[in-house]
């Protein structure tokens, strides 16, 4: 099984193995992967063994080594089919479906997505792995493609897809921050998941989330770790977030009024949305409403992820029960989110960590 990326760092800093060894086993894994479930899009190993060289040489300073680009949607027209590792004829969930497939195949231990609506939550949660939304405006838009940016665009942000919550953490540690290049990356610190404790943590749920196993289950471990959890759920905005989102995907074909109407609605609904979840520190909704088919994804699929890219809170998804959970947290407080999440692949759901 491979590693984890926080795992691979600390072989690298003792010494137990080179970065060299790393990538050429990365790459086998993804040749692998990407000829039983697709998902690939290109590989250059000869690139990647040079910068994995380059790396031995400045060992402690070592960053990532790209293996792979990844193919994006469940069907792709240049790169075919990406299937899901945990059932190869169920949908691995758009559109960062490449990244998730590699990620749950065991190929890499983590890889980068990007989330406008659910691209990196619904791919995570349906192939079983951990996911990251930053708060919108924390990690830099430079490279995304097709290009964006903040004022253009007020939902997209770049996250982790990973195997554990730990990995999501520390990759978002190196990614944050303004790079000198995308104006909307404010510096605005990150605070530290591991000053973060579970019990006293106040937790909350929407209308219409209780019903869902993997919540109910998730939100039990959570108190039962010593979360207060909130009587009353708070509103179920599903709806109302899809009504806005499909008039924001249509304003190119909108008047200047209508233009602003949208943009004047998504400000109401954003102001609300931070009232309402003022008195807790994390929610804990489904990530999904149902598992996954196979098909590409589709608007339904996303009704549980879109009300969080219009607020732009962050959202670590984790697997639960053999379904998945979103924590959401509130704006730039990505440390509380993933300490709520908690474990790992194997151990499941939020609260589940050592420490708690």
């Amino acid at each position: 099984m491979v590693r984890s990326a926080v795992g691979l760092a600390e072989g690298l800093r003792a010494g137990e193995t080179t970065a060299v060894d790393v990538v050429r086993e990365a790459i086998e894994r993804v040749r692998w992967a990407g000829e039983r479930f697709g998902g690939v899009a290109a590989v250059d190993a000869g690139w990647s063994s040079a910068e994995a060289e380059r790396a031995d040489r400045r060992l402690r300073a070592a960053g990532a080594v790209v293996v792979a680009i990844s193919s994006a949607m469940a069907d792709n027209p240049l790169h075919g089919k990406t299937g899901n590792p945990r059932d190869p004829g169920r949908a691995p969930g758009g559109s960062s479906s490449g990244t998730a497939a590699l990620v749950a195949a065991g190929a890499v231990p983590l890889g980068l997505g990007s989330d406008s609506g659910g691209s990196v939550r619904l791919p995570a949660a349906w192939c079983g792995v951990a996911g990251l939304k930053p708060t919108f405006g924390r990690v830099p838009l430079t490279g995304h493609f097709p290009r964006c940016g903040s004022l253009e665009d007020g939902r997209t942000v770049i996250g982790p897809i990973a195997g554990t919550v730990a990995d999501l953490a520390a990759t978002l540690e190196v990614i944050a921050g303004p790079d000198g290049m995308d104006g909307g990356t404010p510096p605005v610190p990150l605070g530290d998941p591991g000053a973060v404790r579970v019990p006293g943590l106040r937790v909350a749920t929407t209308a219409g989330a209780g019903g869902h196993e993997a919540t109910a289950r998730a939100v039990r471990t959570l108190a039962e770790a010593g979360a207060a959890v909130a009587e009353r759920p708070l509103p179920d905005v599903r709806e109302e977030a899809l009504e806005l989102t499909r008039r924001y995907w249509d304003r190119a074909g909108l008047s200047g009024e209508e233009n602003v109407r949208v943009l004047w609605d998504w400000d109401r609904f954003r102001r609300r949305m931070l009232a309402a979840t003022a008195q807790a520190d994390v929610l804990v909704i489904p990530a999904a409403e149902e598992p996954p088919p196979w098909r590409e994804s589709e608007t339904a699929d996303y009704l549980w992820t879109l009300p969080w890219s219009l607020t732009g809170a962050p959202v670590v998804v984790v697997p639960c029960g053999g379904s998945a959970v979103q924590v959401v947290g509130r704006p730039w407080e990505e440390h509380v989110v993933p300490a709520a999440a908690g474990g790992d692949r194997a151990r499941g759901c939020p609260g589940m960590r050592r420490g708690a």
